[in-house]
């Protein structure tokens, strides 16, 4: 066991001031080096020399300064080792470090002898070092998620196919005039002028998959933003953890690999968040050049709407430590000018872009999935990060460091760091407020990437303090990761193949084509994409069982009497259903067409998924 050493140097040895060198000063007493015993490594602590002169210690010798700054909120760390003036520590008597006045450094680390790298300041100074292995960390993070997005495999989805044919509706409408096929902007959940134009033209270049690589780029840059802001907020370690969580998550990985417009909407709100971060500290309002980007992201994604608030209230938090209480000034200058630039997109728009607007954020579904049904699957889906937020709220509020000695970014006042937890964390909870308030769970494995981005920072650090100073605890980080790991995997592949594989169905409906002919197929988005280059198999020659309405010499008809009406009139040359979306009128359907011999039945087609089976029917009149 190590002892302190005696308060006068032993008899026969030089004291303080001891025999002079020839031609030189004074040689202060040193003590011998000694072998550290198993406590002075395990549990290493700073304790001062009392017989060593300010003017021997490493730190003058260089002409270092103490790098440690108040913050102003009473969380400014210990003093670095060597860091002494006049027999005082950072402004402290050595004595009151001695007693146990003051607290010492992390116990982790291991102060190694004077005149040897090392010591509590060079684990929290920044270099070059720390930022080349943080992005080495930050480049293999994103390798993982790429692969975890590239693995999943299946045919288009229903939306896929809905926003890939639309846009190609679209660039034909604005480049030739041609006819739209129905009025997208009143029903889709964004305008329908951006997103399906942007997939449209990259599955001109090479199919779904190329449409697909443009949401999984959009996911990696979105993971990279999320670790700079984080960094800023924080420091290196919060933010990898930050990334490390968000990249397995299921609608991370999920969104990375469908073609629909959440991925690029996300990418640009990060954008917006990480400029807001980014320019905190500046006086002059360069943070106004987030706003177009967020708007463009909630333009392209109706849902991005309810993180707007959020986004401004960031803003403000993030300039707080640095330019005091003048930087809350500009969240309510962000929100105003938002509020204007959305009123002035809806006067020129139109009242179409409203409704559909309103439809995909505030518009009640009848019956929907149940409030048990959604706290369940966004249970499943965000409860692990959602937990880690809250524990990184409650932990950031009481201590803004990890550790005594730990470099972070500045953390304000107490106030501060609650606000700014409690809006990063609470934005989750904003997520399924509105899914709950909607009362449906459609699109919420992918809506909940909204929240959980904005919950990550928090979620980082609460895994960060899970972690301990300097890998105290790392285990415990590398269990949780695995959890988040296999939940993601496991989460992921079950949604990926919950719809079937198309290729059969699509390989029967092409034989069938012909010029004119009208095709009634359950859910038509899927084949109009993938016949669209045939000429027989035009967008205004397919049918859903969603919705139609049909015109009689008795007038409008609508829903269920439009579908038996056409039937009668032999207006539909193919019809399949599978039962599946609309059971209640496929029943009809069937009742109708067994009774009508103009039609017969072609054949069946299975189509077979990991949790959905059924059969798909095929009738061809005569």
């Amino acid at each position: 066991m190590t002892k302190r050493p005696p308060s006068t140097p032993p008899p026969g040895r030089p004291g303080k001031t001891g025999p002079a060198r020839r031609g030189g000063a004074a040689t202060p007493y040193k003590r011998p080096v000694q072998s550290p015993d198993a406590e002075t490594v395990m549990l290493a602590q700073f304790r001062p020399d009392p017989q060593a002169r300010p003017e021997d210690t490493e730190a003058d010798r260089s002409g270092t300064k103490d790098v440690n700054r108040d913050t102003g909120n009473g969380d400014s760390g210990p003093p670095a080792a060597g860091a002494t003036r006049g027999g005082r520590l950072n402004g402290h008597r050595l004595a009151d470090f001695i007693t146990g006045e003051f607290p010492a450094v992390s116990t982790r680390i291991l102060t190694l002898p004077r005149g040897k790298h090392g010591g509590p300041a060079s684990f929290s100074e920044p270099s070059a070092r720390r930022t080349w292995v943080s992005r080495a960390a930050l480049g293999a993070i994103l390798c993982v998620q790429a692969v975890l997005s590239l693995r999943l495999q299946n045919t288009a989805f229903g939306d896929e196919g809905l926003y890939l044919y639309a846009g190609h509706m679209e660039i034909a409408h604005l480049l030739h005039g041609a006819a739209l096929q129905g009025n997208y902007a009143s029903y889709f959940p964004g305008v329908p002028v951006l997103y399906p134009v942007l997939g449209a033209a990259a599955s001109s270049l090479g199919g779904l998959a190329v449409a697909r690589v443009i949401s999984l780029v959009a996911m990696l840059i979105t993971t990279g933003l999320l670790y700079s802001l984080t960094r800023r907020l924080f420091n290196e370690r919060v933010g990898l953890c930050a990334a490390v969580l968000f990249s397995v998550t299921e609608g991370t990985i999920l969104a990375g690999r469908l073609a629909t417009n959440d991925a690029v909407s996300l990418c640009l709100l990060a954008v917006a968040s990480w400029m807001v971060v980014r320019t905190a500290s500046w006086r002059w309002r360069a943070y106004m050049l987030a706003m177009p980007v967020a708007c463009l992201a909630a333009a392209i994604d109706y849902w991005a709407l309810l993180y707007l608030p959020t986004l401004a209230v960031l803003a403000a938090l993030a300039a707080h430590p640095y330019l005091g209480r003048p930087a809350l000034i500009r969240a309510p200058v962000m929100g105003a000018i938002m509020v204007e630039v959305v009123a002035a997109g809806v006067l020129v728009a139109g009242r179409d872009y409203v409704t559909a607007a309103v439809a995909a954020t505030a518009s009640r579904s009848a019956g929907g999935g149940g409030a048990l049904q959604i706290l369940s699957e966004a249970g499943k889906w965000g409860g692990l990060i959602a937990a880690l937020a809250v524990l990184g709220v409650v932990g950031y509020s009481i201590r803004a460091r990890n550790e005594p000695n730990e470099n972070v970014a500045l953390p304000g006042t107490r106030r501060r760091r609650i606000a700014l937890g409690a809006a990063l964390a609470g934005t989750a909870l904003l997520t399924l407020a509105d899914q709950l308030y909607l009362n449906t769970d459609v699109s919420l494995d992918t809506h909940l990437a909204f929240g959980l981005f904005f919950a990550a920072p928090m979620a980082g650090v609460g895994m960060a303090r899970l972690v301990g100073d300097h890998f105290r605890r790392a285990q415990i980080g590398v269990v949780v990761w695995a959890v988040a790991l296999i939940l993601g995997l496991a989460q992921s592949s079950q949604l990926y193949g919950s719809w079937p594989d198309s290729a059969a169905l699509v390989g029967e409906l092409s034989r069938l084509l012909g010029p004119g002919d009208h095709y009634l197929v359950e859910n038509d988005n899927v084949a109009i994409y993938y016949l669209s280059g045939r000429p027989d198999a035009q967008p205004d020659q397919f049918t859903s069982t969603y919705f139609m309405s049909y015109r009689t010499p008795d007038g409008l008809l609508t829903g269920t009497p439009a579908y038996l009406a056409a039937l009668r009139a032999g207006y539909f040359n193919v019809v399949i259903y599978d039962s599946s979306v609309t059971p209640a009128l496929d029943r009809t359907l069937s009742a109708a067409l067994e009774s009508d011999p103009r039609y017969r039945l072609a054949g069946t087609v299975q189509e077979d998924a990991p949790d959905f089976h059924t059969t798909c029917y095929v009738w061809v009149r005569t």
